[in-house]
């Protein structure tokens, strides 16, 4: 046998079984930075563009959400509530600005000195607590209901009762940094010239704010505080969901919302596209009023005059006031809801259900 096989070996075309090149399974190599499937846990994706658009889709489909559910206005309605109860209060204490008052404190540094607020920091804490029980409630919400049936407002708010401490928490420690930041922004000349310039540039009211003055007041400090607020609440982006839905802590919560934001920035980045598209046209809107007197080459009769464009300038300033605390209230809740979707996307890969509805 042994010389039958060498001869075959041999003389190959001689052999009915001649030898043939066997392949091994064929196997595709790729480069570990080139292969990017689609994990359980959000990590993977089909590429960086496709993530980017599905945050997109998210953000649309966040606004979207608003008209299919009707029940996501009663959000806007209470977010509202709590700008206006900021503007108010805020207007109140405009009018009180006392140094002697026992609720400031003066902190030394070298020649100068900051001086703090403490009627702001228990105004940051009120409405900050407001702010995130409602997001807490919106997050349930929108996490619970199914394309058969929706979750009532009021189971929304009651599944937050086991959380409430984590929640506060939160609230307390957002405004700390609130009531530091807006310290340091109010009383830097550096900082102070930039907000200035922006300002007057894009939210200028051409001598609308004489009808009165204490009024823009309100609404110009009122105003830097809500930018503020929306800055950390942003930040503060997956702590939310990571303590009602997780059902986390504060302390394990922060860390489980940096790793989710590691996995879904590309997510976050597509989310942020649309929310900038927004301000863009806000800002378009804001400058085009701001610089009417330079449009109109500087005729300041037309804005003196009530005969003239005094009326209609304010109306347009107020209205547009108006408009914005309106879609700051809808941007609110539709962020709440493009929160929740990227928390799903994050933990299964996929936002589920509809653009409307999630879906479990």
């Amino acid at each position: 046998m042994t010389r039958v096989s060498e001869i075959a070996e041999h003389w190959l075309g001689l052999c009915r079984k001649a030898p043939v090149i066997r392949a091994l399974p064929v196997v595709l190599v790729t480069e570990p930075d080139t292969a990017d499937p689609a994990r359980p846990d959000g990590s993977g994706s089909p590429g960086s563009s496709g993530r980017i658009r599905r945050g997109i889709n998210i953000g649309t489909g966040s606004l979207t959400a608003i008209i299919l559910d009707r029940q996501l206005l009663w959000f806007t309605f209470f977010s509202g509530l709590v700008m206006l109860f900021l503007i108010t209060a805020e207007g109140w204490m405009t009018t009180r600005y006392d140094y002697s008052s026992r609720f400031y404190f003066v902190i030394p540094s070298g020649d100068a000195y900051w001086v703090l607020d403490m009627r702001l920091f228990l105004l940051e804490m009120v409405c900050l607590s407001f702010f995130t029980v409602v997001l807490a409630g919106l997050v349930l919400h929108r996490n619970n209901t199914n394309g058969k049936k929706a979750v009532s407002i009021r189971d929304s708010f009651t599944g937050i009762n086991g959380y409430t401490g984590s929640l506060m928490a939160l609230s307390l420690a957002l405004a700390v940094l609130a009531t530091l930041v807006y310290m340091v922004t109010s009383q830097s000349q550096l900082i102070g010239k930039v907000v200035h310039a922006i300002t007057m540039t894009l939210f200028w009211l051409p001598y609308a704010y004489y009808v009165p003055n204490e009024l823009f007041c309100t609404l110009y400090f009122a105003s830097e505080i809500m930018f503020i607020n929306a800055i950390l609440l942003l930040v503060s982006l997956y702590i939310v969901p990571e303590i009602v839905l997780g059902k986390k802590r504060l302390i394990p919560a922060l860390a489980g919302a940096g790793v989710l934001l590691q996995r879904t920035w590309r997510e976050v980045l597509g989310c942020a596209i649309i929310v900038g598209l927004i301000v863009l046209t806000v800002a378009t809107v804001a400058l085009l009023i701001g610089q009417s007197p330079l449009l109109l080459n500087h005729d300041y009769d037309f804005f003196l005059r009530a005969s003239r464009g005094q009326v209609l300038m304010t109306i347009a300033c107020y209205g547009f006031i108006a408009a914005c605390w309106l879609l700051v209230a809808v941007g609110a809740t539709a962020i709440g809801v493009a929160m929740t979707d990227l928390y799903r996307s994050a933990k299964t890969g996929s936002t589920g259900g509809s653009p409307g509805l999630v879906t479990e």
